[in-house]
């Protein structure tokens, strides 16, 4: 492969994961790499705004806990219910999508993210749509 194809895949990969800054490097190492597949699909998870997310839907809610990144994931109820939280306990990041993910199962909703207390999107977990 030459350069400008190393280029062109690198650009890719950095476009998949959300063009984060900083990750130069990195994109261009795994560029080279001909068993990376730069359009291989990321996670996608879309940005949580109070009302945005209709009943049924997941959010994943992300906050600092000492010097720790926590969350929990929550079950969007209709408007006379409460939401469901699973599985009641701060857990890493990683725990969190892989619960959010299985009890989103087939749905046609997006897991959604709330980012607070300063928290902010790490882009090896995916990518994040506002």
């Amino acid at each position: 492969m030459n350069d400008e194809e190393r280029r062109t895949r690198a650009y890719r990969i950095w476009e998949s994961e959300g063009r984060p800054a900083g990750q130069d490097r990195a994109h261009w190492n795994r560029a080279g790499d001909v068993t990376v597949d730069p359009a291989a699909a990321t996670s996608e998870y879309v940005r949580y705004y109070s009302g945005v997310a209709p009943a049924g839907s997941l959010i994943v809610k992300f906050y600092h806990s000492g010097n720790e990144i926590r969350g929990y994931v929550r079950k969007v109820a209709d408007e006379d219910q409460d939401d469901t939280i699973f599985p009641g306990e701060e857990m890493e990041p990683e725990a969190a999508f892989k619960l959010a993910e299985s009890h989103n199962g087939n749905s046609n909703h997006p897991v959604f993210i709330e980012l607070v207390e300063g928290v902010e999107w790490d882009p090896t977990w995916g990518r994040l749509a506002y």
